[in-house]
């Protein structure tokens, strides 16, 4: 039982990994190239149709994670976890409060640090690929 939430914790965090280079690269810096009312309407409908794509990834990926601490050598899994709880935290504590808040002029603080979210899900990607080969 413990492999097969490995697996579907790894497709997860593979998909979230994707997912935030997109984001890094490319949706969150275009955000600084829209002014005034464009930028509100474009943040609004960007933060209500995101959520419908990684709200549903993140729990599934933070349940097998709790699966896989249970089930298996929670020491091995110590790592990857302390990442998706990184991710969490930078999500819940920095991102979202940036959100909310957010303006063309404030872009750049939530692209620099939506980095921790981005190295944290490649680093977890890689960490758990790694123990399902192993």
């Amino acid at each position: 039982m413990f492999f097969y939430f490995l697996i579907i914790q790894l497709a997860t965090c593979a998909a979230m990994t994707g997912i935030i280079w997109m984001v890094q690269v490319a949706i969150y810096p275009l955000f600084g190239h829209l002014k005034g009312a464009t930028f509100d309407d474009y943040h609004a409908h960007y933060m209500k149709r995101v959520t419908y794509v990684i709200a549903p990834l993140m729990l599934i990926e933070v349940v097998c994670c709790a699966a896989c601490l249970y089930l298996g050598d929670w020491q091995v899994m110590a790592p990857s976890s302390l990442l998706l709880a990184a991710v969490w935290a930078s999500t819940a504590f920095i991102q979202v409060p940036q959100h909310a808040k957010l303006t063309p002029e404030t872009v750049r603080s939530l692209v620099y640090t939506n980095w921790i979210r981005s190295i944290a899900w490649t680093a977890r990607t890689a960490l758990l690929a790694w123990l399902a080969v192993a």
